[in-house]
């Protein structure tokens, strides 16, 4: 059963590989190798806007492996405060000028946001209800630290970031107070 079952698979392929040939207008032969398709995707070559990217990090007030550490102490908690969570990490204009976060499971209460920034840019905080962005508590930072309360009566909150100028570090805690 085996030896008929081979010839006729095969026989089907090959019926396949002539149809699909008649299709783009070739005439393929049997001895003709099909195509081999490669996982490796070529390198890509370098573009203005990675080339631009690189260039933002490199005006950065420090290396961007550094951003997490510097936020542990740009940002911490007072004492006697549990930190409920903690974002860092770097903006410009050729990356990403804008960012939006959220805590789907915050819970309802008051929180104090403190951003810390370095760097020329100013950086625009918003922060606010996960579904409701009528009622957002904002701030400005330009090389220095800022805190706002922020007041969420339902659970989640979003937390939005807007750059405006040079490439800027940013460090944002957020410690429930009430």
């Amino acid at each position: 059963m085996t030896s008929t079952r081979t010839p006729t698979i095969a026989g089907v392929l090959t019926l396949a590989v002539l149809s699909l040939a008649a299709c783009s207008g070739e005439t393929p032969t049997l001895d003709t190798p099909s195509p081999t398709v490669s996982a490796v995707s070529p390198t890509p070559t370098p573009d203005a806007q990675s080339a631009a990217a690189r260039s933002d990090e490199a005006k950065l007030p420090l290396p961007a492996e550094g951003i997490s550490d510097w936020a542990e102490t740009a940002v911490p908690p007072s004492e006697g405060t549990a930190l409920t969570g903690r974002l860092s990490g770097w903006l410009s204009q050729n990356t990403s000028p804008h960012q939006r976060n959220s805590f789907a499971t915050l819970p309802a209460g008051t929180y104090q946001a403190q951003l810390a920034c370095r760097g020329m840019g100013t950086i625009t905080m918003s922060a606010g209800e996960l579904e409701d962005h009528s009622s957002t508590a904002t701030t400005t930072c330009t090389d220095s630290t800022v805190a706002i309360d922020v007041s969420i009566a339902g659970t989640g909150m979003t937390i939005d970031l807007q750059l405006e100028g040079d490439p800027s570090i940013y460090a944002v805690s957020l410690i429930k107070v009430e």
